[in-house]
């Protein structure tokens, strides 16, 4: 269950959380505050509120977003009312592992919409490319090996030159990344670069 307000959405958590895929999908949306029910906190051996691992994980991600987390229901692990649930979360708040470079860098940018860019009309800043090697998915390397995998047969790998060409190298990663494929695959191949855009040479 969930609903609006005027500068986001809030979402109840529930006992049954959903299938890893509908989570992300969730997390993706501006959620500015999540309901976390009394109910749903287990009992460790000293007596105190726990939350099963799915949740502790969920929670993790919230507060990665810096989500407001609110704590509903009558207290049921005794003591003072909620006192022991607000020390729970920051502890998880303060054992959460830290944030990779990657997050660090795009902090702040995460739900806005970036203008798509052109980079055969206009010559991209330096700063651009920096955004693009940060980050952490490298699909293009792993196309290459298998590229290069399917074209030679392995008893060829030392005599047959492949030829391949980054159209577009940028500050040099893909360039890279052909190399590390072919080191991989075994395979010689012969590399040709091409980039207009003089922002991208290295200085």
């Amino acid at each position: 269950m969930g609903g609006a307000y005027r500068s986001g959405r809030w979402e109840k958590i529930g006992p049954d959380l959903p299938c890893p895929e509908a989570l992300a999908r969730w997390l993706g949306e501006p959620v500015h505050a999540a309901f976390l029910p009394t109910c749903l906190f287990l009992t460790n051996k000293k007596g105190f509120p726990v939350l099963g691992r799915g949740h502790q994980r969920l929670l993790g991600q919230l507060l990665k977003l810096d989500v407001q987390i609110v704590v509903q229901g009558s207290p049921r692990h005794g003591g003072r009312p909620l006192a022991g649930y607000l020390q729970y979360l920051e502890h998880l708040g303060q054992h959460r592992p830290p944030p990779s470079a990657y997050e660090l860098y795009a902090r702040g940018y995460e739900d806005y919409m970036q203008s798509p860019l052109q980079p055969l009309m206009d010559n991209l800043e330096s700063q651009t490319y920096e955004v693009f090697e940060k980050d952490p998915i490298k699909y293009c390397q792993q196309a290459i090996f298998k590229c290069l995998q399917d074209r030679v047969p392995e008893a060829e790998g030392e005599t047959n030159v492949q030829v391949v060409t980054v159209l577009g190298a940028g500050r040099g990663p893909l360039v890279s990344a052909v190399l590390r494929a072919a080191r991989q695959a075994g395979t010689r191949v012969r590399l040709y670069a091409v980039e207009k855009n003089p922002n991208a040479v290295v200085t």
